[in-house]
Formats: structure tokens, C-alpha cells, sequence
């Protein structure tokens, strides 16, 4: 009897164990995947004053959860971390930007970053690490300095962020020159708070360096189309009189996420086609006493997708190209709208060679281009 006993609660225990398996969802089991693209990165020698060295540590998710960064945590306060906020979900990819301040630190440095995730409950680390060497003077950048702030020249005061990515820092470099017979000092006006400007504070006389612009695309998702911002640079002395003081620009394409896109809604997207993406003008002749001329061209927008095709913006960087006003309409599937451009001979002194860009939510291709080339009648 006892026997009998004993195997009931021994078959009871085990019909109790089963139905536990048998509920347990699934999703259970799912767990998101820290996979960096590198762990390490070498600056190899860098200037003490050439400016912050930053560098931009990718990484996916490549497990079946979203994946978060709770905290990344820097080695020494020289350090400084910088990460995709957002969950990253299942396939997809984020950054960890890691910033050094190289100002006071001569030698060799080697430092880390440790990355706290939700991977197993939060207990896992992962280790991110820079290495180089900080040097008195750095070494003159092969760049020709187009222009000359405060008697500090600058290769370029107009950045193109020609890829531009939704959910990545996107950086562009632009190097400087020191030409003044005493130290610079650097400030910064009217900068968004998705972008990053890593400047040196200073720059000794005859020294060079390099300036990093970084757009946070995490932060801009309600940004679409091609816009042109500005923020302003101020170069000074060292008693904080101004020696001079300009705009920079950054001109970005910004562009739907199309990662977020399932399969379904990749064949139902919408399919931009452009007819007449070469438009060559006549030389354009001047109207009474050569002024008031002016010349129109024509390029069609086709919708063959299969739902609405949202035209972000229709721009031309050129600001003699005059265009219709379709920014931000729609365009049906199978219906066209047609696109009119007219330059005016009073504006033509100097030829255009330039393109017009058409951001719209075609995942195939969100930027397009029209060339458009123009001249006055002699």
C-alpha cells in the first residue's frame, strides 16, 4: 500500500512539473545580444591641444529581445560616454560614442569604458577601450584652408552630411589652423541639443587641429527632408576679445528609419520615379535692357508604389534655382505631379551647375537628384 502510495505522489509530482513546462511562454526564453563591431580602438598620436578625440563604437542587437544600455560607465573623468538612449530592437544597431580629452595629458593613455545592459537581468558588462599617444604639437593635417576666421584658417564653414543615418551619430571633420603670433580661444553660439561640437577650447600659434560636428539621429526623428542649419564660431584673444566670428553651416538629408519597416510594408511602400533628371537651359537671354529675362523647365514626379508618397522636401542648395512649392504635399499611387523650375538672366552672372533634392519616403531611394545646369546669353 505505501508503494502504491509513493508512485501516485511520485506520477503527481511529475504531471505538476509538465503542465509548468507545458504554460511557460515562450518569450520566456528570449533575451536581447550586446555584439560590438570592435571592443577596442587605437588614436594613435594625437595632438594635447588638436581637440577632444572621439570615436564611434557600433554595435547590434543580435539576440530575440530589445536590447537597452542602462549606464556606461568611464574609467577616469578624461573619458566621457555617449549612447543610443532607445531600446535597440532585435537586428538592429546603435553607437557608443567614447570622447577623450587629450589637454594636460601627455604619453600614452589607455582607457576604458564599461557598458551595463539588460542582458541577464542586467548583471552582464561588456569592456570598450582607447589607446594612443598625447604628443606637445600635432601634426599638420593635409587640408587647405579656405577661409580665415579671427586669423584662424578653416578648410571648409559648410558641412555636408552626404549619408546620413536615423539612429547614428553622424559626424563630420573640418580642420583648422592657428596663424596668429598668440594662442586662440574658441566658443559656440546657437548649437541644437542633438548636436555635438568637439573643439579644442584653445589652439596655441601656428598650431592645427580638427573640429568633429556630430547630429545625434536618435534625437531627430521628427526632422525630415534636406535642411540647412547654422550655428555661429567665435575665435577670441586671450583677454576674450573677439578676433572674429562666422557661421557654420551642416546641411543634412534627413530620412524616414526604413528599418522599422516589415516585409509587408516594404512591397505596400511607395516608389518614387523622376522623369527629365538632366535639365539643360538654353543660355537665357535678358529682357528689355537686359533685364527681367528669365526660363522655365519642367521634370514629372511619378508615384508607382502602392500607397502615398510623401514629399519631404523639394530643394536646390543654389538659391537662383526658384522651384514649386511641393514641400511636404503627397503623391497617390499611380497619379504624378509635375515639378517647374525658372532661373532669371539678372541672376545668372556666374553659371549654375548645381542639383535640386527630392527627399520623400521611398525606401528604395528617400534622395534624389536633378541636375540642373544654366547661363546667360552673351
Amino acid at each position: 500500500m505505501n508503494k502504491v502510495k509513493e508512485r501516485i505522489k511520485i506520477l503527481m509530482a511529475f504531471l505538476v512539473v509538465s503542465c509548468m513546462v507545458s504554460a511557460r511562454n515562450p518569450s520566456d526564453d528570449k533575451a536581447p545580444v550586446f555584439s560590438p563591431v570592435e571592443t577596442s580602438h587605437d588614436f594613435g598620436t594625437i595632438g594635447e591641444n588638436d581637440g577632444y578625440a572621439d570615436h564611434l563604437f557600433y554595435f547590434k542587437n543580435t539576440g530575440d529581445a530589445p536590447l537597452t544600455i542602462t549606464r556606461v560607465q568611464a574609467s577616469c573623468g578624461c573619458t566621457r560616454p555617449e549612447w543610443t538612449q532607445t531600446p535597440v530592437e532585435p537586428g538592429e544597431e546603435g553607437v557608443i560614442i567614447i570622447t577623450y580629452n587629450p589637454k594636460g595629458r601627455l604619453g600614452n593613455f589607455n582607457k576604458s569604458a564599461t557598458v551595463y545592459t539588460n542582458e541577464e537581468n542586467g548583471y552582464k558588462r561588456h569592456k570598450l577601450t582607447i589607446t594612443g599617444v598625447v604628443v606637445e604639437k600635432p601634426s599638420d593635417p593635409l587640408a587647405t584652408y579656405t577661409d580665415t576666421i579671427g586669423g584662424v584658417g578653416i578648410e571648409k564653414t559648410e558641412l555636408i552630411y552626404d549619408n546620413y543615418y536615423p539612429m547614428r551619430a553622424n559626424r563630420e571633420l573640418m580642420y583648422i589652423k592657428n596663424y596668429n603670433s598668440e594662442t586662440a580661444y574658441f566658443s559656440w553660439e546657437n548649437i541644437p541639443e542633438y548636436v555635438t561640437v568637439n573643439c579644442p577650447d584653445s589652439l596655441k600659434a601656428d598650431w592645427p587641429g580638427e573640429i568633429a560636428v556630430i547630429i545625434d539621429g536618435t534625437k531627430t526623428a521628427e526632422k525630415k527632408g534636406r535642411i540647412k542649419e547654422s550655428f555661429r564660431w567665435t575665435v577670441k584673444d586671450r583677454e576674450g576679445r573677439a578676433l572674429g566670428s562666422e557661421e557654420i553651416t551642416a546641411t543634412v538629408n534627413y530620412i524616414d528609419d526604413f528599418n522599422q519597416l516589415s516585409a509587408l510594408q516594404s512591397v505596400n511602400s511607395p516608389r518614387l520615379e523622376i522623369r527629365n533628371t538632366q535639365l539643360l537651359f538654353d543660355p537665357v537671354k535678358g529682357g528689355f535692357l537686359g533685364l527681367g529675362g528669365s526660363a522655365s523647365k519642367e521634370f514629372t514626379l511619378t508615384n508607382t508604389g502602392k500607397s502615398d508618397l510623401t514629399l519631404h522636401s523639394i530643394t536646390s542648395d543654389d538659391s537662383r534655382i526658384h522651384l514649386s512649392k511641393l514641400s511636404g504635399e503627397s503623391i497617390r499611387a499611380g497619379e504624378s505631379r509635375t515639378v517647374k523650375i525658372t532661373v532669371k538672366a539678372k541672376e545668372l552672372n556666374a553659371a549654375i551647375n548645381t542639383d535640386i533634392y527630392v527627399v520623400c519616403n521611398d525606401p528604395t531611394g528617400p534622395v534624389r537628384k536633378v541636375k540642373v545646369s544654366a547661363q546667360k546669353a552673351n
